[in-house]
């Protein structure tokens, strides 16, 4: 069975350009937000998927969820909606990725816009009982439900549920991820105190996507589909 992966940033989807695609195994789609997610997970339905992953970065909401952990979530909440995920699946893919990862299972709290602050992380937290959120995971996991096909959401913390996002940041980085160099360097220019923050998430960023590297490395082209 072909899975399908969604990924909000081509930078994600990039951890599984080194994985063979014998038998075209999985397809992916990158888009931010989840009105490209929606688009993307239909068009993968479309091409043939029979299943479908969540795949990339998230907000953690838990302290549990610190930098880097990878979260394979149990369900995504979204209002009232709560889309349960694959448990045969899920338990593929923590038996694969058991050793040298920090791995958590839980609820994902989806988003329409990004949550940047502590308090809005706090507050959805409370709301939710999620680890992470994100803002694809619930446009997947709708779709998956009206296909009828398996879902699973593979998450990396890139931001601890203290960690504050700056506004200026978010506004300097394009859909696909990439940095509006210019507009970026203008904001570093008028606060240079606030480099050593960027530079902080630019790490912990980082360790996020090697830690979904690492997992796309463990479980291969079939991405621990039974």
């Amino acid at each position: 069975m072909r899975v399908g992966v969604v990924t909000g940033l081509t930078r994600e989807e990039d951890c599984l350009k080194g994985l063979p695609k014998a038998g075209e195994s999985f397809v992916s789609f990158s888009g931010s937000g989840p009105e490209r997610a929606k688009a993307g997970a239909q068009a993968l339905i479309t091409a043939g998927a029979g299943a479908l992953m969540s795949f990339g970065v998230a907000g953690g909401l838990s302290s549990d969820a610190v930098a880097g952990a990878v979260v394979l979530g149990t369900e995504v909440v979204f209002g009232d909606q709560r889309l349960i995920a694959s448990k045969t699946w899920r338990r593929s893919i923590r038996e694969a990725t058991a050793v040298g990862l920090n791995v958590l299972e839980g609820s994902v709290a989806g988003c329409d816009t990004v949550v940047p602050t502590a308090a809005e992380k706090g507050a959805l937290h409370k709301r939710t009982g999620a680890l992470v959120c994100d803002m694809e995971s619930h446009a997947v996991a709708r779709v998956a439900a009206g296909a009828g096909v398996p879902l699973m959401i593979v998450r990396a913390v890139s931001d601890a549920h203290d960690r504050e996002v700056p506004r200026w940041v978010l506004n300097s980085i394009r859909h696909d991820g990439s940095v509006r160099v210019g507009p970026m360097l203008g904001n570093l220019a008028c606060q240079p105190w606030a480099l050593p923050r960027l530079l902080t998430l630019a790490r912990e960023t980082s360790s996020a996507l090697d830690a979904l590297g690492r997992v796309a490395r463990l479980l291969g082209p079939g991405l621990g589909l039974p």
